[in-house]
């Protein structure tokens, strides 16, 4: 069976909380309305221009930097807002955006959400599966942390005596949101999967019938990885 998809990520050379003194910093030398510069960040953080340097390739891959430039992401954006003006709400709304947007984040928060509680080993087991990196890739630990720092941050996943679950109340408004927007749009799903899809029935048992959707021509791999991605879901070998 063909591997899933290495997943590609940059990993961080500093903390969590150094990336958001550069963010910060970041927001606040765009706003001035002067010529944003790389140094310029780093002056307003507090940091050398090679440590923002060194970092920046991370908060691109996973949506905070927009890649190929030196500008903030909305989601950026929206974190910097909040780390600016304290404003916690602007802050997870911003990093729940990027944990949508960056497939590995939002890999480990369905994960987290389809098993109910992750420890923090597995968390970084499922990580090291993704990334096909270990403890001795440069970088990996302080990488591990500063994404679980991102969820927890978020206000999505809550972590209490090494495990991960997901948060009770901010997780559930924004499933409430999910399931309105799914519901608002049911009659264009509907007809997209009529017209786009071939819905294939699967009997699980003498009583129970799923059904899946797939395209008309998947790729090579596809189903391969349908499969390990259900398997990582349902908690299974």
């Amino acid at each position: 069976m063909a591997e899933a998809a290495k997943a590609q990520i940059s990993w961080p050379k500093n903390s969590w909380g150094a990336l958001k003194r550069m963010i910060r910093a970041w927001y606040a030398a765009e706003e001035s309305g002067s010529e944003v510069t790389q140094k310029k960040i780093a002056d307003m953080a507090g940091v050398q221009p090679s440590q923002l340097s060194v970092n920046k390739a991370f908060l691109q891959d996973i949506g905070i930097v927009e890649p190929g430039g030196i500008a903030l992401t909305e989601a950026g954006k929206r974190i910097g807002v909040g780390l600016s003006n304290d404003n916690e709400r602007a802050r997870q709304q911003g990093l729940q955006q990027v944990v949508r947007t960056c497939d590995i984040l939002r890999d480990l928060w369905d994960l987290t959400r389809g098993r109910g509680t992750l420890s923090e080993d597995d968390f970084e087991v499922e990580i090291s599966l993704r990334t096909r990196q270990s403890k001795n890739t440069p970088g990996f630990t302080m990488g591990v942390g500063v994404l679980q720092d991102i969820l927890s941050d978020s206000g999505l996943i809550e972590i209490e005596g090494g495990t991960m679950r997901p948060a009770r109340g901010l997780a559930e408004e924004v499933e409430k949101r999910g399931i309105a927007r799914e519901e608002s749009q049911t009659h264009s799903v509907d007809a997209f999967i009529e017209t786009s899809l071939r819905k294939i029935p699967v009997p699980v048992s003498a009583s129970s019938i799923w059904y899946i959707c797939v395209a008309e021509n998947p790729e090579d791999g596809d189903v391969d990885r349908f499969i390990e991605m259900q398997k990582l879901i349902f908690g299974r070998k």
